[in-house]
């Protein structure tokens, strides 16, 4: 048993012995009797304090049992809106608050979000007012580390927090919620008017409780992408390579219904005399011998991480770099053609050892800027791409011979140093008023080995809320690090910093060192989307303030890691 719980229980015993004795002995007389009244008036004190640690082992033994009961309450939940209700009220309840409210980190930006409240509907109606304690929720979310004050309005570390001063609180907890030493979100309650509401027995269970809640919410976190991913799987593989949908499973890339701007290879290939063919054998085997050169070349686009755009009656419609931008484009698109070809020269030969019937195929390429989409439902989303330049790709096809890969200029000018090539008379399409010039595709070269460029620094993939603000600005803003070395940091935010501009930051590694006023130059900004189409950006920073010691703490800590293949800013 614990001495501090022994104490009171010892002391008792000791001094009821002490009155014991001078009783049985008639010893109390005139002299001793001041004596006598002490280890009276010792004996209630003791009393009083063995009343005290009862009721507190008591309240403790209770509050075990809450925790327990709310343990399997929570536990057994997988919806996340009714989770994240049931653990506001077993909060509210449990530590006896006024009010309060659970935030969640966006994994995307590190923005906390309020995901439900209690007691805070004026607040929440008009987010102009709902400033409570932002400092006091970044700090927490930052730190890893919980805050209790049994006084708010007199406590040092609050009298430059405006939030807390104007609305007269006085008693205040605000806990993480970690998992495996990782923030995902805060629990906050307080009280506006009763200082002393809460004591440091308080704050131990409310992390207690948020460390329960925490692993909770993962849960039903992880249960949600399971049901999610397995949609988003089913449904991109209808159109993607297996290998470009486990990069958007894996890296979390988002595809959402609308369209955006992008530049891509788009590839026809086109079957030659299809309606003669068709009149001459039984559809029956048209379609098995249409079915088994899909499934062909569907496996050679995949191959070369293009995206099946779609099979529009005998031609076969592909897109490369988009919805996933990926190198070499252009050169992809080029050499699924002359793939393609390939394989269908050892199709013709088999279909026609079989009797089967057998066609050859024309293939049109054009590079250029493209509006590429989903349309649909969140459910069931078809991508494509439209636009002038997806047109010219098609109208190129209808020029090329059969057996051929026909490109256009702007596609010959990104792989030139690539392929062989033979550049044909300029031909005059639909929709232009201009010849435009082509080019006969007879092979392709492996592009030369580059040397890599080595980093300075070995960097370290995290996952770390933190806050920073811009140089000159007061405003503090949240964001994720996605990794980071001695020489910067690839952080993401609602916020877009332009290239060049300084920044601030404060932030607590894993190992729990702490980094206050950090200053560091974008050097990279890339503007994206969320699952909801909000806009948020990635950006590499570069620091400029480190110290020795400093230098040391971050490459202690990216020390013996592995370095990722994917790289964002080299630094």
């Amino acid at each position: 048993m614990n001495t501090s719980i022994q104490n009171p229980f010892i002391i008792f015993e000791t001094h009821l012995k002490n009155i014991h004795t001078l009783l049985s002995r008639n010893e109390v007389s005139q002299d001793n009797l001041p004596m006598v009244k002490n280890t009276f008036w010792e004996l209630l004190k003791s009393y009083q304090a063995l009343k005290n640690e009862t009721a507190r082992m008591e309240k403790s033994k209770k509050d075990m049992e809450s925790l327990v009961k709310i343990g399997k309450a929570i536990n057994s939940v997988l919806d996340m809106d009714r989770l994240l209700n049931l653990i506001m009220d077993m909060v509210i309840k449990v530590v006896g608050a006024e009010r309060g409210f659970l935030m969640l980190k966006d994994k995307e930006t590190g923005e906390l979000l309020v995901k439900v409240a209690r007691n805070m509907e004026e607040e929440l109606k008009d987010k102009t007012l709902f400033t409570i304690s932002s400092g006091i929720t970044s700090r927490v979310a930052r730190e890893g580390k919980a805050i209790l004050s049994t006084d708010a309005q007199t406590d040092e570390r609050f009298y430059a927090q405006a939030s807390v001063m104007n609305h007269n609180l006085r008693s205040l907890m605000c806990v993480p919620l970690k998992v495996k030493e990782e923030v995902i979100g805060i629990i906050y309650v307080d009280n506006r008017m009763v200082s002393g509401v809460f004591t440091e027995e308080s704050i131990e269970l409310l992390t207690t409780f948020a460390n329960q809640a925490a692993i909770s919410i993962e849960n039903a976190r992880l249960y949600e992408n399971v049901v999610n991913e397995t949609k988003i799987r089913m449904n991109l593989q209808r159109y993607l390579s297996p290998n470009i949908v486990n990069d958007i499973i894996t890296k979390k890339e988002n595809i959402v219904l609308g369209g955006e701007r992008v530049e891509c290879s788009i590839l026809f290939a086109d079957i030659c005399g299809f309606t003669s063919m068709s009149a001459k054998f039984p559809p029956e085997r048209i379609v098995h011998t249409l079915n088994e050169y899909f499934s062909a070349m569907a496996k050679i686009i995949f191959g070369n991480q293009g995206t099946l755009d779609k099979f529009i009656g005998d031609c076969v419609m592909a897109v490369f770099g988009a919805p996933i931008f990926t190198p070499y484009s252009a050169r992809n698109a080029v050499k699924t053609g002359l793939d393609m070809l390939r394989k269908l020269e050892e199709l013709q030969k088999k279909w026609e050892s079989e009797g089967n019937p057998s066609f050859s195929v024309r293939i049109g390429i054009n590079t250029g800027e493209v509006i590429a989409g989903n349309i649909g439902s969140p459910d069931r989303m078809d991508y494509t791409v439209v636009g002038d330049n997806a047109n010219l790709a098609s109208r190129i096809e209808s020029y090329a011979r059969p057996m051929t890969v026909l490109i256009s200029e702007s596609t010959y000018v990104k792989i030139k140093d690539m392929v062989v090539a033979k550049k044909l008379k300029p031909i005059m399409v639909k929709g232009k008023s201009w010849p435009i010039t082509t080019y006969e595709i007879t092979g392709i070269q492996a592009p030369e080995e580059k040397g890599k460029n080595k980093r300075r620094f070995v960097r370290k993939n995290v996952s770390i809320f933190a806050t920073f603000k811009i140089t000159g600005n007061s405003k503090t803003n949240q964001c994720i690090i996605q990794n980071i070395s001695a020489g910067g940091l690839l952080i993401s935010s609602r916020m877009g910093v332009p290239v060049g501009k300084k920044i601030l930051l404060d932030f607590t590694l894993q190992d729990n060192n702490i980094f206050g006023g950090i200053e560091g130059k974008v050097v990279q900004s890339s503007p994206l989307k969320d699952k909801q189409s909000s806009s948020y950006f990635k950006m590499g920073i570069e620091f400029i303030s480190l110290n020795n010691t400093h230098i040391e703490k971050i490459s202690n800590f990216t020390a013996n890691q592995t370095q990722s293949q994917e790289t964002y800013v080299n630094l």
